[in-house]
């Protein structure tokens, strides 16, 4: 049976390894401030999605199912959790950056943008700056509470 829940502190290590076998930046989450959903089966990490928050803007980060575990519906639940999580906290618009799933993300409702119309805060953000490639797509999902499907407790 899948569970989903807010990570801790405890939780880190093995989202790490989670997104380092999907080839997805880790090395930062830690000190990021990166608030992670996890989906886990019995003990396992299966799956994971995180947000830094900015006020109204958010960052989708490390957005991850473990390959065994594809193709079942636990990433679309996960990135309702963050939808309704990031709603819940104020905020309106997401972004992302990505090099491998842009054709997963138009199907979600985000839209290509160029990385210099991104908010000030959201360019500042390491993830950026540093962390992705300049080759990234950027990406935005505006008005994300109309992307919401159900209610989550």
């Amino acid at each position: 049976m899948i569970t989903y829940l807010f990570a801790d502190k405890n939780d880190l290590s093995n989202i790490s390894l989670l997104l380092k076998e999907s080839n997805l930046p880790f090395e930062d989450i830690e000190e990021s401030g990166v608030h992670f959903i996890m989906a886990k089966e019995n003990e396992q990490i299966v799956g994971c999605i995180g947000l830094e928050k900015y006020e109204t803007d958010g960052l989708l980060r490390s957005f991850a199912v473990d390959r065994h575990f594809q193709g079942k519906g636990y990433g679309y639940e996960l990135f309702n959790r963050l939808l309704v999580y990031a709603v819940q906290n104020g905020i309106q618009t997401l972004h992302l950056l990505t090099n491998t799933a842009t054709d997963y993300f138009i199907k979600t409702g985000f839209r290509m943008e160029r990385r210099s119309k991104a908010p000030e805060v959201i360019q500042n953000s390491r993830e950026f700056k540093s962390i992705c490639p300049s080759s990234s797509n950027y990406m935005v999902l505006e008005e994300i509470s109309k992307y919401v499907t159900n209610h989550v407790e």
